[in-house]
């Protein structure tokens, strides 16, 4: 059954971008155009025998339908392109769909991003629209404490994915994409990017958990390299996930008040294997997540974890992860560690540059607290 279904979808797909490929070379009512559109209708029709309706989703640049990701061809590649551009998160058939609204959308696939149109359902095709979900009504900025309310709405929605990761749960990709973008729409609205990095400063550590700090920090470091687009989205995604490794050890090691014995640091040591495996078979993860979650913990000399047989060249995102990491350590407040000042924390990340911490990334990162400490 599942194969019989995934041929009619691929089916589905390709004729109707094939369709739209040759509205592009002819016209809307050519007869090749038609006789497509016609074979397309039928291969819907045998998706409906197996499906009540068709949602076909896109999530960070993969197809997802029935709660599984599309193998890419050609075809699915066009489609996941053409809603991307489009804003579209979801394209929606139900029972009931006639040729002529299926040459709708065969005309709406047909037109190019300078094409300028206004993409509008019909009775049994319906688009969904990507919204900021996070952006508040009538406010033209998120202030510094706005974007503080942000993160503890999130940081409360997170623990709660995360907890259901441990419950051996499937992992909710939805939200922790939703929480990047709010991230990212928050940040977009500051005059200053590198103030987004303003709340960390009085926030009560105790409120926030870990995950959505380096969030925001690789965030705050992206905008001042200038990366914006997906990239940047991803890598609010792997700063989000990066410990998610931690969810499969024990409590009484993760939550040890003092040092670690030896066995008990080499069971530590297994989390960024467990956590980049768990999200290598996680459907909708971006892979700049698995690798930071495998990378996160490597230093800048590459004597970190997990070990490698010769030198690897880290990802950006690993280095600008455990930066943020470093950081936040010293800057939360624990049971048994009390918080550093922010000249001790410099004082330090200085010595760690060039071994531990990449050395530009971190004179770039320090840079910014300077100009954050003298506000």
């Amino acid at each position: 059954m599942i194969r019989t279904q995934d041929a009619h979808l691929h089916n589905f797909i390709k004729l109707v971008t094939t369709a739209a490929t040759n509205v592009a070379l002819y016209h809307l009512k050519h007869r090749q155009v038609l006789l497509l559109n016609k074979r397309a209708l039928q291969a819907l029709l045998l998706l409906f025998n197996i499906h009540g309706n068709i949602t076909l989703k896109v999530v960070d640049e993969q197809l997802i339908f029935a709660n599984k990701p599309v193998a890419k061809n050609l075809a699915i590649e066009k489609l996941i392109e053409w809603l991307t551009q489009n804003n579209i998160s979801h394209l929606q058939l139900e029972p009931g769909v006639y040729a002529e609204e299926l040459l709708g959308l065969v005309n709406n696939l047909s037109k190019t991003p300078d094409q300028k149109i206004e993409v509008k359902g019909s009775a049994n095709i319906h688009y969904g629209h990507v919204e900021v979900r996070y952006k508040k009504p009538n406010t033209a900025q998120l202030a510094g404490l706005e974007l503080d309310e942000i993160t503890e709405h999130e940081a409360e929605r997170f623990m709660e994915i995360y907890e259901s990761v441990r419950d051996k749960k499937k992992l909710e990709m939805t939200g922790i994409h939703e929480i990047v973008n709010g991230f990212v729409e928050a940040f977009g609205t500051q005059s200053d990017a590198l103030m987004a990095l303003a709340p960390l400063r009085s926030m009560d550590e105790y409120t926030y958990t870990h995950s959505t700090n380096i969030c925001m920090l690789n965030l705050a470091q992206a905008k001042v390299l200038g990366i914006e687009g997906q990239l940047l989205n991803n890598i609010g995604v792997a700063a989000m996930l990066h410990d998610v490794g931690k969810m499969f050890i024990s409590p009484e090691i993760l939550c040890k008040a003092g040092k670690l014995d030896e066995e008990e640091w080499q069971i530590m040591q297994q989390h960024p294997r467990l956590g980049a495996e768990y999200l290598l078979d996680t459907p909708g993860v971006p892979r700049l997540a698995v690798v930071t979650a495998y990378e996160h913990h490597m230093r800048y000399d590459n004597s970190g974890y997990p070990t490698t047989t010769r030198p690897r060249k880290q990802h950006i995102c690993s280095h600008m992860t455990a930066i943020s990491d470093t950081y936040d350590a010293m800057r939360t407040h624990r049971v048994y560690e009390k918080a550093m000042d922010i000249d001790q924390i410099i004082s330090i990340m200085l010595d760690l540059a060039g071994t531990t911490l990449h050395p530009q990334l971190t004179y770039s990162f320090l840079q910014v607290l300077s100009e954050l400490d003298k506000k």
